[in-house]
């Protein structure tokens, strides 16, 4: 779970599904299917399926461009202190733990 203070984000699906985490709310959207999410408002998401794609915008970009070029270069899993570092540097902040399947 992570908040941006300063960004508007919205998804749009191309392929595959994926469930979001929007506050306490959950939403589980697929193929053409969009969703947004409000900046300062505490959020997650993940993959369910083998394969995905989506389009992503960031209103305003702000540093999201940066985010992208470092996290690209990980090899392995980051350790959670390696990922708040990142995610501050960027103008994120990490407020809770990955979203996980249920």
């Amino acid at each position: 779970m992570h908040i941006h203070p300063n960004q508007d984000e919205w998804f749009y699906v191309i392929d595959g599904e994926y469930l979001f985490q929007i506050g306490e709310d959950k939403y589980q959207i697929k193929s053409g299917d969009t969703i947004f999410l409000p900046r300062k408002i505490q959020h997650a998401f993940i993959q369910l399926t083998e394969i995905g794609k989506m389009i992503v915008s960031y209103l305003p970009a702000g540093k999201m461009e940066e985010f992208f070029a470092v996290t690209d270069k990980w090899t392995s899993f980051p350790s959670k202190e390696e990922i708040s570092k990142v995610f501050a540097d960027h103008d994120m902040q990490v407020v809770g733990p990955a979203l996980k399947v249920e």
